[in-house]
């Protein structure tokens, strides 16, 4: 897909430059370029999404009794495991959510994967045909194949820092670089999906830039690149990020300050950015104007009534607390 090449052709230029210093407070600005500079397409295309419900629930529940049973010796076969990366596509909750999800979750707890089919998994949910199936056309259903991808990446990221150890600091900066484009490109921020079950694509960014902040093998100007433009992606999300989104990145961010003052130092960077530009917009009629408003309101006001917010940051928000 040239149209994301091109977005981390640019992230890469902008990771380049904070590397070597050559810039720093205006990182935030230059996310927003690369987000402006995505061309989207004006029509969908087909969505091939698995039908065989039924099918699939029964397969399911075959290896979840078949691992139950077996215990620390319980093994699945990559078929099986093809079988269900594949159906993370459906629109059927029960499918994606309650039957897929769950039992990958299983997989990892119990560490059933190999750490060869652990990789393989990783490096399929990173393909463009999962991770950015249909990211360019109007919202659509291939979300859900979109955000699972990302959410079973975080499941997996947890799993290699608590049980495998086999991922190497390149793949861990690979799997961030793909993340970040994916966070930038990404306008369907839906949550709660009437009749479809959940979409929830920033809450499970937001995931995976959690376990991301844990990695020790990544230096500290990449967290600071993810951190600006997890912010920016929710900052500019025309979505009202209202199931349970401000909380989560609240805590993922506390977190980050707490473990490094250059942490809290840029995140003050960027809400001082976000206020300027505040400052001098005009409100419009218009549902993205007033959802990216509450969205503000509501992460802000989540910050605040934290008890480990650092000083720094709690005084500049109360300062401003009149216009949220």
């Amino acid at each position: 897909m040239k149209e994301i090449q091109a977005v981390m052709q640019q992230l890469d230029a902008v990771r380049n430059a904070l590397i070597k210093g050559d810039i720093y407070q205006s990182i935030p600005e230059k996310i927003l370029v690369i987000m402006d500079s995505v061309q989207y397409k004006p029509r969908r295309t087909h969505i091939v999404v698995p039908d065989d419900h039924e099918a699939v629930l029964k397969r399911i529940a075959a290896i979840d009794a078949r691992i139950k049973t077996a215990g620390k010796k319980a093994t699945i076969s990559d078929a099986e495991l093809d079988d269900l990366l594949v159906h993370i596509a459906s629109p059927d909750p029960l499918v994606r959510d309650k039957g897929v999800f769950y039992l990958f979750n299983r997989l990892l707890r119990q560490t059933v994967l190999t750490p060869a089919q652990l990789i393989w998994v990783k490096d399929r949910l990173l393909q463009d045909d999962y991770l950015f199936a249909h990211i360019l056309e109007p919202e659509n259903d291939a979300v859900f194949l979109r955000s699972f991808s990302v959410m079973f990446l975080a499941g997996i990221l947890y799993a290699n820092r608590t049980f495998y150890h086999v991922f190497s600091e390149a793949e861990l900066l690979a799997i961030e670089r793909r993340i970040m484009t994916y966070a930038i490109v990404e306008l369907d921020l839906r949550g709660y999906v009437d009749g479809k079950g959940w979409a929830h694509a920033m809450t499970h960014i937001i995931n995976v830039w959690s376990e991301l902040n844990e990695a020790e093998e990544i230096q500290r100007a990449d967290k600071i690149l993810m951190l600006a433009v997890v912010l920016q992606a929710y900052r500019f999300s025309d979505n009202a990020l209202a199931y349970g989104e401000d909380s989560h990145l609240t805590n993922v961010l506390i977190s980050l300050m707490n473990k490094h003052q250059l942490y809290v130092d840029y995140c003050l960077v960027i809400l001082q950015e976000w206020q300027r530009a505040l400052l001098t917009m005009s409100p419009q009629d218009t549902i993205a104007f007033w959802n990216r408003w509450y969205n503000r309101n509501r992460f802000l006001q989540s910050l605040l009534v934290q008890p480990e917010l650092p000083e720094k940051i709690a005084t500049y928000l109360r300062k401003i607390s009149d216009l949220f």
